[in-house]
């Protein structure tokens, strides 16, 4: 009987999968359109394939995830507010990703990167509250959020980099959660133990803080050299998070 349940149910999540995937293939193509009257045809199609390729990755993620969208014992028949707050985070991420290939914004549209991260910062607050005031939890949920706060991660500093607000060395606030997780995969695959991390909010505060700072480095707010002394000070602490998380996965920290 649980076994019929949850197949039936799993078989409506890829179907509301299919509409939360058509809506945001609209939105994609609205933003299109707008893109196509500020800039030249070709830069704007530029911005299309990145952004939907990014987003395709964010959809297939979400897909995978599906069977994990358990709410307690059972697998839960839709994906709750909270989730689909998390994938609209997303489609800004993605969006954000589409400004890889073009010039950097002037004028009403310099601060359109930066509304664009913020925007999915702020909401990765009011995602994870919203799931907890309305008691849905769910794995799925979680790990999504943690997969589009590092790619927001990956991408806002790449930005930055190019529009040369922030040295290279920034890249490896991006790098750092992707190095940790193969090295995760690489300790697994050889047999090696992995250990429980630490919990407490440091983890949060540390990713809070980077998101924050990203924002408003992408911003006409900061710029070098100010913009570079801050992001030491950011990056020091955020790159030692991970090196305390290495340490405790392999043992070498009691936890």
């Amino acid at each position: 009987m649980n076994d019929v349940y949850a197949g039936t149910t799993l078989r409506r999540l890829r179907l509301r999968w299919v509409v939360v995937a058509s809506i945001a293939a609209v939105a994609t193509a609205l933003a299109y359109d707008l893109f196509t009257a500020r800039f030249a045809t070709t830069l704007a199609r530029r911005w299309l394939v990145l952004s939907g390729l990014v987003l395709a990755y964010e959809l297939a993620l979400l897909w995978r995830f599906l069977p994990r969208n358990h709410d307690g014992e059972r697998l839960a028949p839709s994906l709750g507010p909270a989730t689909l707050l998390t994938v609209v985070r997303g489609v800004g991420v993605a969006f954000l990703a589409g400004f890889l290939l073009l010039p950097q914004p002037t004028e009403s549209l310099v601060w359109l990167p930066a509304a664009l991260y913020g925007l999915a910062a702020l909401l990765d607050y009011v995602d994870g509250t919203l799931a907890r005031l309305t008691d849905r939890v769910t794995e799925l949920g979680t790990r999504l959020d943690v997969e589009i706060d590092a790619l927001g991660i990956l991408i806002a500093p790449l930005l930055a980099v190019a529009y040369g607000q922030l040295p290279v060395w920034y890249l490896l606030a991006g790098a750092a959660r992707y190095l940790f997780v193969a090295g995760k995969r690489h300790r697994r695959r050889t047999g090696k133990p992995i250990h429980d991390l630490p919990s407490g909010p440091i983890s949060r505060i540390l990713a809070g803080v980077q998101m924050a700072f990203l924002t408003v480095v992408l911003s006409p707010l900061l710029t070098p050299p100010e913009a570079t002394v801050l992001a030491a000070a950011v990056l020091i602490p955020f790159l030692a998070n991970f090196l305390r998380d290495w340490w405790h996965l392999t043992g070498r920290l009691p936890r």
